[in-house]
């Protein structure tokens, strides 16, 4: 059966909350405000996490300084399982965009979780093979589209996320993120802004949702 990543999101907090009720001392929920990093790069974990609530950026860190974004996440999403089972360093920094609620979990409990449920298991399969394919649909799009289809793209995933639909993320993040210059970016912000899509006052803020479909259809007709 075709799951897609929201489904697959709902199936591993459902999967969470029944391992919860049965290993809770293994389990440390903790609410973090908007801006605390979660992981840092480089780090040596010892925990896996589950966002129960909000969104979070995945970023990487040059030595020069620059943040590129790798991607953003939200409720149903898994930090820190790679690591638990390769043993490596943190691959990238994750910091939470908004007020957001963690599940944390011991890499060795989360080993255990593993061994003893082999459904579970079978479910981070699914999920670590969604995320290749998305990811190479990501590739695909930047290559077919214009980059205007992508931010749209990517304000849409982010929306998902955020209520009100406002957007911790520098144009900066966005440039990195779509591999392309902040100048082409502000002027495609400025173009969905003239299409009322969105403001950019402070945040990067979505004004209509309906006018930012019409946009990404506008690209598929």
């Amino acid at each position: 059966m075709k799951s897609s990543y929201n489904q697959l999101a709902k199936e591993l907090l459902d999967a969470y909350a029944r391992r919860s009720q049965q290993t809770m001392a293994q389990i440390t929920e903790t609410t973090v405000p908007s801006g605390t990093l979660i992981i840092n790069q480089e780090e040596l974990l010892e925990s896996v996490f589950i966002v129960l609530h909000g969104s979070m950026k995945i970023h990487l860190n040059t030595t020069k300084g620059t943040e590129y974004l790798v991607a953003i996440i939200g409720p149903g999403e898994l930090i820190g399982e790679v690591e638990a089972l390769t043993e490596d360093l943190a691959t990238c920094s994750v910091t939470a965009m908004t007020e957001s609620r963690v599940a944390k979990i011991s890499q060795y409990a989360y080993r255990c979780w593993l061994k003893d449920d082999h459904e579970f298991t079978q479910l981070i399969n699914r999920i670590i093979s969604k995320r290749l394919q998305m990811l190479t649909k990501r590739s695909a799009i930047r290559l077919s589209y214009p980059m205007e289809y992508s931010v749209l793209k990517l304000l849409k995933m982010a929306s998902i996320q955020n209520e009100p639909k406002k957007f911790d993320i520098s144009k900066d993040g966005i440039a990195n993120y779509l591999g392309t210059s902040v100048r082409s970016i502000n002027r495609i912000l400025k173009d969905l802004q003239s299409k009322k899509v969105l403001s950019t006052s402070k945040t990067i803020e979505i004004i209509s949702m309906d006018n930012l479909e019409k946009a990404l259809r506008a690209h598929n007709e």
